[in-house]
């Protein structure tokens, strides 16, 4: 008879303080995913994990090799009946409640992450769609798969290489230092550059599960009983050090990871009988969350993220984030019990490795078939006026890139394009509410109408506004005024529009600098010095002989938003009941009245010239609706025009253009 609440075969080597160490990972991670404002770095639990898997793994294949038992088809054998049964129940359940409960492009993408999550390339995938305008991550089921994505990529390479180190006879120890040191510096490097690759490339965050694998090639350090405990004293420091003060705004991993790592590593060359591992690692109640881990880590994120969904993107709240978790140890028990132990020590282990890899091959091609049949919109009853198609549609419509026909002159953050030709030349400088009117300037190049050489200096969250100051991954703005002025010179530009959406500055992360001193944009004082600078930047640029154009902003609606024209309930979605209805214009209006007025005042002040999209965009009517053309939508998101309604409808530029 088994025993379900064995890891492994009782061996010497079983080391019940490393499933503990497996408990404060997992629990890391689950209460960052459930409570992220008191949990602030739960997130690195992952690294805890990879250090783990790089010791546990790597210790079996340096014995395995050492006295020549090794086989491929083993190792891979013990990885699948290991990994593949309680994934593929967490990935078909995943998928099944997504065919009854999301619209068809919400279940097209979850499609692709099964389908990618069934090939442990997570990471890829998820890096692929890593931008401005990706969709939340709290919306993505499956997204917390990107770090099995790593973790099997790395055991893809990791037992051949060493397989053929061996036979070489090559010096393993030299092996491991070179390939660590090469991985470290990448990913120092890509955390300078790119945070999502430094994040999400397997090949940045190698160097944590070698972290592991070196600690099981040395493992015959000989350590006194007290520098053991003195050890395991440090690394739980060094871990809950990690765990309250790292926040997400970190550029995480880089050299911040360096933190759990050293202390996982800690913990782990410490060894079982060290104070800390022995008297809280190897609890009972702590081993068992250990055991419990790995389908811990695969159900208690889809539970979270569907909430997320359901609640249009708001988070859960502590009472029901509580009763997820309670829900995810629930699974997480019986999955363990009943799928995950008798596949891995039960009898018949061929015969299940091969049902366990076969219902994997089965739900990746589900994922695919799903994805490319656009989510079985079919699904759904035709809605009268109503196209759920389209709505889909126009939420992955939003995107921060050039147009076809625009050649990019600098790929910086921000970004530089230009389109066209001639003497006439006009520059638009600013955040993605400028750039979305790029469609409309394509369209004008397509039917040979454009006359001007036209150049957009533009990124997202920058406003053209100097000594703006935003303190996290939007920091590069602030080179947009002068990249924008250079510009300028350089072309000798007569014409400038500046746009943004003037009112999203208004941030607790953002600040004006003004004569030396820093002012907090969510102050008065700082808001006018946001206009202000505003007003001298418009003088600058009217200085180096242009004549500049300021655009109004674009009217902000929760209507207008595809994402809001649904509601959720546990039981599926509904089209909201006041989806086709006009927003008042005169509410529109209201909205960003303070804000005009502020552009107002700049106009009068300097003689820029106002512009304005609202007519363009509502028409001069008293209501301004969602949809135009046949039932499309004319935003995708609840600021952002749909390119396909640009090209056509967005004329108040073509002045200036034609």
């Amino acid at each position: 008879m088994m025993k379900p609440f064995l890891s492994q075969r009782a061996t010497d080597n079983y080391r019940a303080d490393i499933d503990g160490l497996r408990a404060f990972a997992v629990l890391s991670v689950v209460l960052f995913h459930a409570f992220p404002k008191v949990v602030t770095g739960g997130f690195v639990g992952v690294d805890i994990f990879f250090v783990i898997s790089g010791f546990l793994i790597s210790q079996i294949l340096f014995t395995e090799m050492s006295e020549h038992r090794f086989s491929f088809a083993t190792f891979y054998g013990r990885r699948i009946r290991r990994i593949f049964p309680a994934l593929a129940v967490c990935l078909a359940a995943v998928l099944a409640f997504g065919f009854v409960f999301l619209m068809p492009f919400e279940l097209a993408e979850l499609a692709k992450h099964v389908f990618f999550g069934a090939g442990f390339l997570s990471n890829i995938a998820i890096w692929s769609e890593a931008g401005y305008f990706d969709a939340a991550a709290s919306q993505k089921p499956l997204l917390h798969l990107w770090s099995l994505g790593i973790e099997e990529q790395f055991y893809i390479l990791w037992p051949a290489l060493l397989w053929a180190a061996f036979r070489i006879k090559a010096k393993v120890g030299q092996l491991l230092a070179v390939l660590f040191l090469a991985s470290f510096a990448i990913n120092i490097a890509l955390s300078i550059n790119n945070i999502a690759d430094d994040f999400y490339l397997p090949v940045a965050r190698f160097w944590e599960i070698l972290a592991g694998a070196g600690l099981a090639w040395g493992r015959s350090i000989v350590l006194s009983p007290s520098v053991r405990s003195w050890i395991s004293f440090a690394g739980l420091a060094i871990l809950l050090t990690s765990v309250v003060s790292f926040t997400p705004g970190l550029r995480f991993p880089g050299w911040p990871a360096l933190l759990p790592v050293a202390g996982s590593v800690a913990i782990i060359l410490a060894g079982r009988t060290a104070a800390v591992n022995r008297i809280v690692f190897s609890n009972r109640v702590v081993v068992f969350v250990g055991l419990i881990s790995y389908p811990l880590y695969l159900w208690h994120w889809p539970l979270i993220s569907y909430a997320y969904i359901i609640r249009l993107g708001k988070p859960p709240t502590p009472l029901m984030a509580t009763a997820l978790l309670a829900a995810s140890f629930l699974l997480a028990w019986a999955t363990y019990r009943f799928i995950e132990y008798p596949i891995r020590f039960g009898a018949h282990r061929q015969r299940r490795t091969q049902i366990a890899a076969a219902s994997m091959a089965i739900l990746g091609a589900a994922g695919l078939a799903v994805w490319t049949k656009e989510g079985l919109p079919e699904r759904f009853p035709p809605l009268p006026g109503i196209d759920v198609r389209k709505i889909g549609i126009a939420r992955l419509d939003a995107d921060f890139k050039p147009t076809t026909g625009m050649k990019v002159l600098d790929h910086g953050w921000p970004l530089v394009a230009q389109l066209g030709h001639g003497e006439r030349k006009v520059a638009l400088g600013g955040d993605s509410l400028l750039f979305h009117y790029g469609p409309r300037v394509q369209q004008l190049a397509d039917e040979r109408q454009l006359a001007a050489n036209t150049y957009f200096v533009t990124g997202p969250r920058c406003a053209a506004v100097p000594g703006l100051i935003q303190r996290d991954q939007f920091a590069p703005c602030a080179n947009l005024p002068r990249i924008l002025v250079d510009l300028v010179q350089r072309e000798k530009v007569q014409s400038v529009v500046l746009g943004a959406a003037w009112s999203g500055y208004i941030n607790e992360e953002m600040m004006m600098e003004v004569e030396g001193r820093r002012l907090p944009l969510t102050t008065k004082e700082g808001v006018d010095a946001f206009y202000s600078n505003l007003e001298h930047y418009v003088r600058l640029l009217q200085g180096q002989g242009a004549k500049v154009y300021l655009v109004l902003a674009v009217p902000r609606h929760p209507r207008f938003s595809p994402r809001e024209m649904v509601t959720r309930s546990l039981t599926g979605f509904r089209i909201a009941p006041d989806v086709e209805q006009a927003v008042p214009t005169a509410e529109l209006q209201t909205v960003h009245a303070t804000v005009n007025a502020k552009l107002r005042a700049i106009g009068e002040h300097t003689g820029a010239t106002l512009l304005d999209p609202l007519p363009d965009i509502c028409g001069t009517g008293e209501g301004c609706l969602p949809f135009f053309g046949a039932s499309e939508p004319k935003f995708s998101d609840d600021a952002h025009l749909r390119p396909v309604f640009v090209r056509e409808h967005l004329r108040f530029l073509d002045p200036l253009l034609k």
